[in-house]
């Protein structure tokens, strides 16, 4: 066995719900087991690793073409504040400053916000 470590408290982005609980079990730089996630995030985050874009990415000239964090970052802003009809989705996450920070950034932007949450 190869160097092994447990990672906590990885929050599972693959719906809405954003659980913040999983452990993510590493070997040898690759995941090979989930650990308190549904059927649905573990398996998404086991079969996640083949053709896995590992740095950010913007299209130029039709393109993609890498660039840093902070570029990836301002042209996501960029891309935001253009949109004519901006839709933030997926706020179901149980954490209060997520969703104040969201709304900030919707009224900012003109944006509709909605969420994934069921009652």
């Amino acid at each position: 066995m190869g160097d092994r470590k447990v990672v906590k408290d990885v929050v599972c982005p693959f719906c809405g719900t954003l659980c913040d609980d999983l452990e993510v079990v590493v070997e040898d730089g690759k995941i090979v087991e989930v650990r308190h996630a549904c059927r649905i995030g573990a398996a998404k985050i086991l079969n996640a690793q083949e053709d896995r874009i590992t740095t950010p990415m913007v299209r130029e000239n039709g393109e993609w073409k890498k660039v840093d964090y902070e570029d990836a970052a301002e042209e996501t802003a960029r891309i935001l504040a253009e949109a004519k009809l901006p839709v933030l989705y997926g706020w179901s996450s149980t954490l209060v400053e997520a969703h104040e920070k969201g709304i900030e950034l919707a009224e900012k932007v003109g944006a509709v916000i909605d969420n994934t949450a069921s009652v």
